[in-house]
């Protein structure tokens, strides 16, 4: 028998919560990673901030199913500040350490999401319960997704703890983070610059570097790139095992908006382009769990008022967005990383209406997709270009041809399995570079 436990650590206090997790420590005889050894277990640690959307997570969950598939002794535990991460189904083998949430305000600002305290209680908080994962569970690999030192430095002591232990230590980036004087300062700090040079042996480089080059594009990485692999977009494979729809007389569209915290103007953007004149398509909108549910009511209201009840859907969440992609003859989406490569996966024609506020990185992505034929873009949100958007790609068969490495799981699988000696033909080799590694 299985199952998964999850335990919301919004709701229980900081000293039972530090008892609880004493109180699943495992103890190990060996501390330190074994290179040779493709028969004990491996522990692995996936790390992720997720003060916004549901990017992180879903990307950790996809290289989480990866893993365990591709590593049967691997346990994975993730730890997630996002209020979503006990929404999805795990993979086997792997559980799920929620975080308080931490969200930003309308300017920008970090601010608990839930929680009535202060930032830094918050912070104080978090940091003590990664810390606290990582001695408990004894991880033999450490991920870290997207924050060098983790939200405001939260996961620094972490990282530096596995790598004095001997861990293997990884940094996984997309590929587009943000424009390069806005990374470059970002990561301009002596902390973000030592995580750079000595706390991790790898930096993966989510994406393909014909289309995105991060050692050209952030020039500031240079010193790193004997360290920097572009493994390739991260996507989960679509599910062979899934039903095929049953045919429509109608075309459908699917329309996404990422998490949906700044979703609500596209999708009455889309509504309102629906009201400009009769339309013989069906259309299924994902408002994504973290929009305003005021908001929703609102859009639905929005439908009724307009009669369109029969042929529009409003959905909050759902669980598998690659079988709706599959059923879908066209998709209006915002242009986050993990939306852009299913819709890529999926080869369906597609309006890209990328986030135009915080960051530059939906907008270059859209840039960089829509150079190459891939995407349809749209940069505004008037009604009738969106309307004109939307009937062009529902008159295209299908997306393009080409498209982009999407092999990011299979790669950072052998990545991790070779680094861990658990390919055969490089066992020696890395057990010789454990050696150094563990004498370092």
């Amino acid at each position: 028998m299985s199952g998964t436990v999850y335990i919301s650590l919004d709701l229980l206090p900081g000293k039972v919560l530090m008892n609880q997790l004493q109180s699943i420590h495992i103890s190990r005889k060996n501390t330190h990673l074994d290179f040779t050894d493709s028969t004990s277990a491996l522990k692995i640690l996936l790390y992720s901030h997720d003060s916004w959307g549901l990017g992180h997570l879903r990307r950790n969950l996809a290289i989480a199913g990866a893993l365990v598939r591709s590593i049967p002794s691997a346990n994975i535990l993730m730890v997630s500040g996002s209020p979503c991460a006990t929404q999805f189904l795990l993979p086997q083998r792997c559980d799920v350490v929620k975080l308080p949430s931490v969200s930003k305000d309308s300017d920008g600002c970090y601010v608990p999401r839930n929680l009535d305290i202060p930032l830094n209680e918050a912070l104080a908080l978090r940091r003590q319960l990664i810390k606290s994962s990582y001695t408990c569970f004894n991880p033999d690999v450490v991920l870290v997704d997207h924050q060098l030192t983790g939200l405001l430095g939260e996961a620094q002591d972490m990282v530096r703890m596995a790598r004095a232990a001997g861990k293997l230590t990884i940094f996984g980036m997309r590929d587009i983070v943000d424009a390069a004087g806005v990374v470059e300062k970002a990561w301009s700090s002596r902390e973000c610059r030592n995580a750079l040079k000595s706390d991790y042996q790898h930096i993966c480089v989510y994406g393909d570097n014909d289309v995105f080059d991060v050692i050209q594009r952030y020039p500031f990485m240079k010193p790193y790139r004997h360290k920097i692999t572009h493994v390739g977009y991260i996507v989960s494979p679509p599910d062979k095992a899934a039903r095929r729809p049953v045919p429509c007389l109608e075309k459908q569209v699917l329309m996404t908006v990422g998490g949906g915290e700044d979703g609500e103007d596209r999708v009455e953007a889309y509504l309102d382009a629906l009201e400009l004149a009769p339309f013989d398509w069906r259309s299924h909108i994902i408002t994504g769990p973290l929009m305003d549910e005021r908001k929703v009511r609102f859009l639905k209201r929005k439908v009724d008022r307009a009669g369109h009840s029969h042929s529009v859907r409003i959905s909050r969440f759902h669980r598998n967005i690659p079988a709706l992609l599959q059923q879908a003859d066209a998709v209006v989406s915002m242009a986050g990383y993990n939306s852009c490569t299913e819709i890529l996966q999926s080869g369906k024609p597609v309006v890209l209406l990328p986030r135009n506020r915080m960051r530059h990185e939906q907008r270059m992505r859209t840039q960089s997709l829509a150079a190459r034929g891939w995407v349809q873009p749209l940069y505004g949100l008037e009604p009738m270009a969106l309307r004109q958007a939307v009937e062009k790609a529902l008159d295209s068969e299908k997306g393009s041809n080409d498209s982009p490495a999407l092999n990011g799981l299979d790669n950072m699988c052998s990545l991790i399995r070779k680094a861990c000696g658990l390919d055969t033909s490089y066992a020696s080799s890395m057990a010789q570079a454990a050696t150094g590694l563990l004498a370092d």
